[in-house]
């Protein structure tokens, strides 16, 4: 049902997007018409965004994903990820540190920079007004750690269990955001599908860190 919703849903959004784009480029909008066009056209991709959240879901679930395993950079996955995400990072401070620039990894890239994607918007939406959000990869045990980090809501222990299952939200975040919840559950499903795990750890002094283990060959598991 989620597959077929979601492709339903592609068609009228890539007209919407379509749309936006062509008022764009008549020029000779007034600023108040400028501002509704880029409304349109930044809420369409927040709705493309999802959409595609909900393909890969019910596809990952559904075990019909085609998981493309191949070496890449992992400094190229990040600084992609970021760049894709630079309307939602303006303003913020964004610091990235990796042990090894040099550092590849077997897997399936879009795949691993929609986890990615999923964590830095996450912090982007909780993190308190000011403070960083920081982007680590670290190497352990044969396999890449990313992590995000941002100070904001603590996340309560009894929450962090079923954080990542399907349209769960923590009740410190549920009123900050519109956010449907599915998106974490998404991150854990790509991380199991590489053969690695997600978890997540919170605190007040400390802040929120969300992790995701891939193993650095291939170990693909349903």
């Amino acid at each position: 049902m989620l597959d077929g919703l979601a492709q339903a849903y592609k068609t009228p959004l890539t007209a919407i997007l379509a749309a936006s784009a062509g008022l764009s480029e008549i020029g000779k909008l007034s600023p108040t018409q400028a501002d509704l066009v880029a409304l349109i056209d930044e809420q369409a991709r927040t709705l493309s965004e999802l959409t595609t959240r909900l393909l890969v879901t019910a596809r990952l679930d559904a075990r019909e994903a085609q998981i493309d395993v191949r070496p890449v950079g992992v400094e190229p996955i990040i600084d992609d990820t970021v760049a894709g995400l630079r309307t939602r990072l303006a303003g913020r401070k964004v610091v990235i540190n990796l042990e090894d620039d040099s550092q590849a990894l077997c897997c399936d890239r879009q795949l691993i920079m929609m986890l990615l994607t999923q964590y830095i918007d996450n912090a982007c939406k909780y993190s308190t007004a000011g403070t960083p959000i920081t982007i680590h990869v670290a190497y352990a045990n044969s396999a890449v750690i990313f992590s995000v980090h941002n100070f904001g809501p603590v996340i309560p222990l009894v929450e962090r269990d079923c954080i990542f299952d399907h349209y769960s939200l923590p009740s410190s975040l549920a009123n900050r955001t519109g956010s449907a919840g599915f998106g974490l559950s998404v991150a854990k499903r790509i991380a199991s599908v590489h053969g690695g795990y997600v978890w997540v750890t919170s605190d007040e002094a400390m802040g929120t860190t969300f992790f995701a283990a891939i193993p650095s060959t291939p170990q693909q598991r349903s």
